[in-house]
């Protein structure tokens, strides 16, 4: 029997990966099965947390793509390698082998997570070294319990949490675990993220590649948005907008190229010799790589001609392609991927308060637009700030995996100009935003060892 599912993995399978010290990139874990006795190998062992996010079923790769081609900003060319096609028609099965492979790698990391919080305050250590460890085992599963609500359940305002969301997972042991509601995840992914800032407070800020408190607020901005909560999705951007310690920065043809600029807020650090070769994110996107996936003529239309994010848009022949991940250090479609910046927490503030309060609104997308070489706006009408925001929020984040979730949380669904089985370009169509397949099946695997788990509606039981 497969022993990646929930109910099994705490039977084995982790922190795998060579042997590590401490404070090494890559983020280097201990082997399965080492007992974590000592604050080292505790420290080692989050560590293994960090791995885990590298996965190329995680951020490694598909978590980025898939969520990129469930929305409106890309396509699947027609000459491709049979890569990310189910998540781009939303046609999944329950075996889908990408869908199946997702829940693996998430809940593989929060189980990790697990074994450091529940190991640290065991183990002998000066108490502020283990505050940092354990606050950062927080945040990190908070990442991923909120990561797999937003594919596998219903957005929030669908029902206002009371639908079925993901199975939280708390400790590090061999259970078989019903699901939660969606409210339920986001109320423990709140205290995960609020318990760990507590815990990090002394921790470095300028540490790009390791979660610390500026972490925790701005995944608490993204949460409490995506939750619905405007208020408090405005407080927690603005401790960072106005917090100092980051600064937005012109788009430049490097950018995504050379991680650890001044914009970023947390970033997946990935060495040189890590490089996944042909399944590097940017190899999705470009040739010679597969190339599979290119840029919606919809999206390239809404760019004003000065923009400075074209220089992520190339020509390829009659299509647009992304040009964001071309290499890093020298490997073609490599990146490391920045999984938070400080652009995002002006557009959250900026939805945030869109209705309530849309001169700051204004304020905050004229932020984003001079510093991307265009002229600010004068005016926006009330009724037309939303839209507004969402549509520099799209330009700003294209291939970096928030449209989609842009378009389920604000209930509009996903509308193409390209939906045909042959992924003709004159192919339109909706999937409407309570459409069954707008999220993904609980894989069958997860079934097969854990049958009373709940299948998401429309794709049986």
């Amino acid at each position: 029997m497969k022993r990646y599912i929930i109910g099994l993995m705490a039977a084995g399978l982790f922190l795998q990966s060579c042997a590590g010290k401490l404070e090494v990139k890559p983020y280097d874990s201990l082997v399965d099965g080492e007992a974590l006795g000592t604050f080292d190998q505790v420290s080692v062992a989050l560590n293994g947390v960090y791995d885990g996010l590298q996965s190329t079923s995680y951020y490694g790769r598909n978590y980025w793509v898939m969520t990129e081609v469930n929305g409106d900003n890309v396509y699947i060319a027609r000459s491709n390698s049979n890569r990310f096609l189910s998540s781009f028609r939303h046609d999944y099965t329950t075996q889908d082998a990408d869908v199946e492979s997702l829940w693996k790698a998430v809940y593989q990391g929060i189980l990790r997570a697990d074994r450091v919080i529940t190991a640290v305050d065991a183990v002998k250590g000066d108490q502020a070294a283990k505050d940092l460890v354990k606050g950062q085992a927080l945040v990190l599963r908070a990442m991923m319990h909120f990561d797999l609500v937003k594919v596998y359940a219903r957005p929030y305002a669908q029902g206002n949490g009371s639908q079925l969301g993901v199975p939280i997972k708390l400790k590090f042991e061999d259970t078989y675990p019903q699901r939660n509601t969606v409210k339920e995840v986001y109320d423990q992914v709140i205290l995960d993220l609020t318990t760990g800032r507590d815990l990090l407070k002394n921790a470095d800020p300028s540490d790009k590649y390791h979660v610390n408190a500026n972490t925790a607020t701005a995944l608490l901005a993204r949460v409490y948005l995506q939750k619905g909560d405007n208020a408090n999705a405005a407080i927690e951007s603005a401790k960072l907008i106005g917090g100092g310690d980051y600064s937005l920065l012109p788009s430049s043809a490097n950018f995504y190229n050379v991680p650890g600029s001044d914009e970023e807020i947390f970033t997946l650090r990935f060495v040189d010799n890590e490089s996944a070769g042909s399944d590097n994110i940017g190899q999705m996107y470009l040739k010679p790589g597969y190339g599979d996936v290119r840029v919606s003529p919809d999206l390239y239309s809404t760019f004003d001609a000065a923009d400075s994010r074209l220089v992520y848009l190339g020509k390829m022949a009659t299509e647009t392609v992304n040009q964001k991940y071309t290499g890093q250090g020298g490997v073609a479609g490599a990146t490391s991927p920045k999984l938070v910046r400080l652009a995002e927490m002006y557009l959250i503030h900026a939805e945030a308060v869109s209705t309530t309060d849309p001169a700051t609104a204004l304020n905050d997308l004229n932020e984003i637009r001079t510093n991307r070489g265009l002229q600010p706006l004068v005016t926006v009408a009330p009724a037309a700030m939303l839209d507004s925001v969402l549509a520099e929020s799209r330009r700003e984040f294209m291939f970096e995996g928030h449209r989609y979730f842009d378009l389920l949380r604000n209930g509009k669904g996903v509308t193409r100009n390209m939906c045909g089985s042959s992924l003709e370009i004159t192919a339109p169509c909706t999937i409407a935003p309570d459409a069954y397949n707008l999220i993904y099946p609980i894989p069958q695997a997860e079934k097969n060892v854990n049958p009373g788990i709940t299948q998401n509606t429309g794709y049986g039981q």
